[in-house]
């Protein structure tokens, strides 16, 4: 797609904005339209003038949308050149998954459909986790406690564990349905992390959470691991909540 065309599309394909967030509302917009094909890898967006009027804000909203786009790595601000779609597959993928999180509605269907998943692995697990499934849940808490200081090992050590508590269910099923939400998993909890200020009392705190857990899988206890994981994802799915209401969203 040519810079002319995706202007046009993008043009054809953006809304006023009537939501109070007004830069999450513009993220959402922009990932959707990655979503959907309408801005691809590479493609430049129109120009901030441009885009202020088709959304109908002012170009601060626009430019704090902007940024954070450009930190989450989806965009590129080119100097001289204008703000592309970034060529990296990785964090366009990346784009994807934020998106769900930038959507009340959907915030609120992948805390439900997490809550009924989850909760149900770390019951099964409980009854049969073999020596070899403990030693990799375990490995992963005490990946978790050396990087609590440590954003991003901390979240590659948090997803671990969940997957490794999912394939201790010794369900196959079960645990290919929470590889496929994998990417939004990640996306919740680093976007819980992220919260300004507080986020190694967050880490902290969901490190105490996943030690219960543990303790009630090591006990065989399927009822306490079951209510220890609901414990947690209610409390992480707080957290999110309350962006939004920060937000005003």
């Amino acid at each position: 797609m040519n810079n002319a065309d995706s202007s046009n599309s993008v043009a054809a394909n953006v809304r006023p904005i009537a939501r109070t967030s007004l830069g999450e509302e513009i993220m959402a917009q922009i990932v959707d339209l990655i979503k959907r094909d309408v801005l691809r890898p590479g493609d430049r967006l129109p120009p901030e003038r441009e885009l202020c009027k088709r959304f109908g804000v002012g170009r601060s909203s626009l430019r704090e949308a902007l940024r954070s786009l450009s930190a989450m790595g989806v965009i590129d601000g080119r100097v001289g050149e204008g703000t592309f779609v970034s060529d990296n597959q990785q964090f366009v993928q990346k784009a994807l998954q934020w998106g769900m999180l930038l959507n009340r509605k959907m915030v609120g269907d992948l805390i439900e459909t997490r809550l009924m998943l989850e909760s149900e692995t770390a019951f099964w697990a409980a009854q049969r986790a073999a020596e070899e499934d403990m030693r990799r849940i375990e490995e992963a808490l005490s990946d978790m406690a050396e990087a609590l200081e440590d954003g991003a090992q901390f979240l590659a050590a948090d997803v671990r564990f969940h997957l490794a508590v999912a394939g201790a269910t010794q369900n196959a099923l079960l645990a290919s349905l929470l590889e496929a939400t994998r990417g939004y998993l990640q996306a919740w909890i680093e976007r819980s992390l992220a919260e300004e200020g507080r986020a190694l009392d967050r880490a902290r705190l969901s490190l105490q959470q996943h030690e219960d857990i543990v303790r009630a899988l090591r006990a065989g206890d399927a009822q306490a691991a079951r209510t220890a994981m609901v414990e947690h994802v209610l409390s992480s799915s707080e957290d999110l909540r309350a962006q939004f209401t920060a937000a005003g969203a």
